[in-house]
């Protein structure tokens, strides 16, 4: 991609085609420069791919290639492409793709502010991709660069697959000399480290190790040089996952990242299937400050190409306040002067506010932001339960403010619950937040105490838990006889007793009669 970083060769501002208004940029690497624009036709919100004349015939047919295959595969998880053209009419020698554009953060973004994931909300991001990938594998293409920043995140906590920059499909002509390494080193499969062609397992090898790295918060099989990292892929053990994560999942990650592709699960479909029976959330917690930041800092649909010039120009009038302090601050440590404490701004109280409110509270007074999301019963998504310093104290000079942001769901295990009694299981439950309902199951032994629950791992704040609850097991009914009833069967006993009794002696006097003659 393009460095637009120092502003050589940016077209924020310009109007591709007399269509696509570009705004900010909003990704840069291997192929062009990203820009978040709008399609002033259809009035949406676009993501356009550009890249510029300076580049070889490969990287203008990688972007062709790019577009058809992505173009070709159907998904939800999938971006979307709209629009290509190899040679703009309107900025000759510029090729471009339009893409959708995902209102999100990328899944690298969020593990460098909150750190690892849990286990469920991991199976959550591998039964999404593995969707995503089993589309993309049954129409013939192979991503070959899986890895964190190529996996957005939308606000509803969905993934989107994007960059089929170097994806290639069966049909599609080699771009690469043979031998030649293609991926992101980090999660390059072994084959792929060998120099030998991906396959579909090779997108599954990269699948298990963003897992791997979601779960313990580094990429593990990072070196100290890109060379060693591909080495590492090829002859290093994965290291081991921390304890907590269960059984199953580290049984899963270590199938996915064997060496051997023979080795590795069927499919996409069937990693997709086990994940979701391992254990994954329905959807993946994102701090709703990641998309609003986002969203902040790029094209505001109602703007024109006329607006858009003074925004550039007060960025860069902002970026030489900011330099201009740097060098005052220079000279005064340069000089001995230390007159930066008396400087240091008090650090607001953002406890009790929305994250995103925080978040601009905080940007406002020039402080950085650091979030971690948390399970805090009681407490709604996104509320802002603690922050790190405290509010008045003076902002460290590393700038930073963390807050700890509530995730608006609690974890609700069986332990503690089943085999309580009643009572004590629901006030357990009901200090969680959450709503007991009662359901009596008749049971021999454990009266009072609760046989199960119907809901466990992390479940909605507020959610309703039913409890089973053991009750005695009902006794035969006896009917008893009172007043003239019991008189009654008493005398019909009496009279059948006599009647026994009468014929007992006429039998008893027959036979004596009968030995006398």
């Amino acid at each position: 991609m393009i460095d637009v970083s120092n502003g050589a060769g940016d077209l924020t501002g310009e109007l591709l085609e007399g269509r696509y208004l570009l705004g900010n940029v909003i990704g840069s690497g291997g192929m062009g420069a990203v820009y978040v624009a709008e399609d002033v036709r259809l009035e949406r919100r676009v993501a356009v791919k550009v890249l510029r004349a300076s580049h070889d015939p490969v990287s203008r047919s990688r972007m062709r290639s790019e577009a058809h295959l992505a173009a070709g595969i159907l998904h939800p998880g999938v971006a979307q492409v709209f629009d290509f053209s190899e040679e703009s009419a309107t900025h000759p020698g510029t090729s471009f793709i339009v893409m959708e554009h995902v209102d999100g953060r990328s899944l690298a973004e969020l593990l460098r502010e909150q750190g690892p994931m849990s286990p469920h909300q991991v199976m959550s991001v591998v039964v999404q991709v593995a969707e995503a990938l089993a589309a993309a594998h049954a129409a013939g293409v192979v991503h070959r660069d899986l890895k964190p920043a190529n996996i957005m995140l939308t606000a509803a906590g969905r993934t989107v697959l994007v960059d089929f920059g170097i994806a290639r499909s069966d049909d599609s002509e080699p771009l690469t000399a043979t031998g030649a390494l293609v991926g992101t080193v980090d999660y390059l499969s072994p084959e792929q480290a060998a120099g030998r062609a991906a396959t579909p397992a090779s997108d599954l090898y990269g699948l298990g190790v963003v897992a791997h790295h979601c779960l313990s918060g580094t990429s593990p099989f990072r070196r100290e040089s890109q060379v060693a990292t591909a080495l590492a892929h090829l002859n290093d053990d994965l290291p081991e996952l921390p304890p907590s994560v269960p059984a199953g999942v580290t049984e899963l990650v270590a199938r996915l990242t064997t060496k051997s592709p023979y080795d590795r699960p069927a499919d996409a479909a069937a990693v997709a299937a086990e994940a979701a029976e391992v254990g994954a959330d329905a959807s993946i917690d994102v701090p709703p400050a990641l998309a609003a930041v986002h969203r902040r800092a790029v094209l505001d649909p109602q703007r024109t190409a006329t607006t858009m010039a003074p925004l550039r120009h007060r960025s860069r009038r902002r970026t030489a306040v900011f330099s201009g302090v740097g060098l005052v601050t220079a000279l005064l440590v340069f000089a001995g002067v230390d007159q930066l404490r008396a400087e240091r701004l008090p650090v607001p109280d953002v406890v009790g506010l929305d994250v995103v409110s925080a978040s601009n509270r905080l940007d406002d007074e020039g402080m950085e932001v650091r979030r971690k999301i948390v399970d805090h019963p009681g407490s709604p998504a996104g509320l802002v339960v603690r922050q790190s310093p405290a509010a008045g104290t003076d902002l460290p000079e590393s700038g930073r403010v963390a807050v700890v942001v509530a995730s608006g769901k609690v974890a609700v295990g069986a332990r503690g619950v089943v085999g309580a009694e009643f009572e004590a299981a629901a006030a357990r439950l009901t200090k969680l937040g959450l709503v007991v309902s009662r359901v009596d199951v008749p049971r021999a032994t454990g009266v009072g105490k609760v046989v199960s629950l119907d809901k466990t791992g992390r479940v909605p704040d507020g959610a309703t838990i039913t409890l089973e609850v053991a009750v005695a097991m009902a006794q035969p009914t006896v009917v008893s006889t009172t007043g003239s009833s019991r008189a009654t069967a008493q005398g019909e006993a009496s009279s059948s007793k006599k009647a026994k009794q009468g014929s007992s002696k006429g039998k008893a006097k027959g036979k004596g009669k009968g030995r006398k003659k």
